[in-house]
């Protein structure tokens, strides 16, 4: 077995890379593709706004001719210097059930890594906001969100094997759209409009991607940085990373699914729900060309699905009655479209329990975890 480091200049080898997953999930009925063009832009130094800040190097390893796992390992430079930490941060693990295979991945990652004076290694963490994170742990019978990782059952024995021990647990669950739109508790309407009043609290759509991108992507990095970096999973980002995240996440939604909380004309909250395009991503293969992009385009306007990935109020409001005023939105929101039938909640942590009893109560039911492990270098 070798293990070969990604030139990433060369389209051969990142093709490569990308491809172990889709060689590897073949016959895996819940394993959603990425786009493959998306996948592209990941390892593209030149394009992707990740580097400005940070570094990466990726890894496959070969047997007998074949590519049988691969990783990526990131020198988060931004996050480190955010945190104050020296972490190494692991991401795009595959591979197949072999424990020399995983652990030969591993231990470049973090030969990788030494050599960049870093001294903890952490992961699966992405690149940017909006990625998903973490392992999965629980919850194999069931198709993942868009974005969202899924891997084989096997996975945290290979992981933790090599010594990585648990670090954070994050929950997405399953919420009856219809059941809630029946038994959607009206005096969480009368409280939101109370607590909207009573601190001075806005709500503001859009009607089109366009105003909604030039008034978003400048005001989100700020409040996104207060609100949710202290989850493992959600790194800081950037101006730059803002309007790329942006451009991406408003290919999957439609503008009034997507709620900005102000106070005076301040950005103090939002709430991010995207259309689930799971479907018609599988059936692309994730190639957009020649008959992708009509799957995907038809799937927008006939999903039944929706993911809630992302919600937050900025540190100084919190306390005061968030959850109510979100779900109130959520509602209200979800009225408009009367084909939404299901949703998922989407990666929650395990240490924001306020949070996940609220959700329990409105009926999320909590049927997928994920795991972010740890290892010191």
């Amino acid at each position: 077995m070798k293990i070969h480091l990604v030139n990433t200049d060369n389209r051969k080898e990142v093709n490569r890379f990308i491809g172990v997953p889709f060689e590897l999930y073949r016959d895996s009925p819940q394993w959603v593709p990425p786009v493959v063009p998306d996948a592209q832009f990941q390892l593209n130094r030149k394009k992707n706004p990740f580097y400005k800040y940070n570094d990466a190097a990726f890894f496959v390893a070969e047997q007998d001719g074949q590519y049988i796992g691969r990783i990526a390992a990131f020198n988060p430079r931004y996050f480190n210097s955010f945190k104050h930490t020296s972490n190494l941060h692991f991401y795009l693990f595959d591979c197949i059930n072999d424990q020399a295979a995983a652990s030969a991945l591993f231990e470049a990652a973090a030969n990788w890594g030494r050599a960049n004076d870093l001294t903890l290694c952490r992961g699966p963490l992405g690149f940017m906001a909006l990625d998903g994170f973490g392992m999965l742990a629980e919850g194999f019978d069931h198709r993942p969100a868009v974005g969202i990782p899924y891997n084989y059952d096997y996975y945290p024995t290979l992981t933790e094997a090599w010594g990585f021990e648990l670090e954070e647990r994050v929950y997405s669950g399953y919420l009856n759209l219809t059941r809630l739109r029946a038994e959607f508790p009206q005096k969480i309407l009368a409280l939101s409009d109370k607590i909207k009043s009573r601190y001075g609290f806005t709500i503001k759509t859009f009607k089109n991607k366009r105003e909604l991108r030039r008034w978003a992507a400048p005001r989100l990095a700020d409040l996104y940085n207060r609100t949710l970096t202290h989850i493992a999973g959600d790194p800081p980002v950037t101006q730059e990373e803002v309007s790329v995240v942006a451009d991406s996440a408003l290919q999957i939604t439609e503008p009034d699914l997507l709620k900005f909380v102000l106070k005076e004309d301040e950005l103090v909250g939002f709430l991010f729900c995207f259309l689930d395009i799971s479907v018609a991503l599988k059936k692309t293969g994730g190639r957009l060309f020649p008959t992708g992009i009509f799957h995907i385009l038809r799937e927008m306007k006939r999903t039944n699905w929706i993911n809630l990935n992302g919600m937050g109020m900025a540190p100084e409001y919190q306390g005061l009655g968030g959850t109510a005023l979100m779900y109130a939105e959520l509602y209200r929101a979800i009225e408009n479209y009367p084909r939404f039938e299901h949703a998922d909640v989407v990666q929650i942590s395990e240490f924001n329990a306020k949070s996940l009893n609220e959700m329990k109560r409105f009926g999320v039911d909590f049927y997928k975890t994920h795991h972010i492990y740890q290892k010191p270098l």
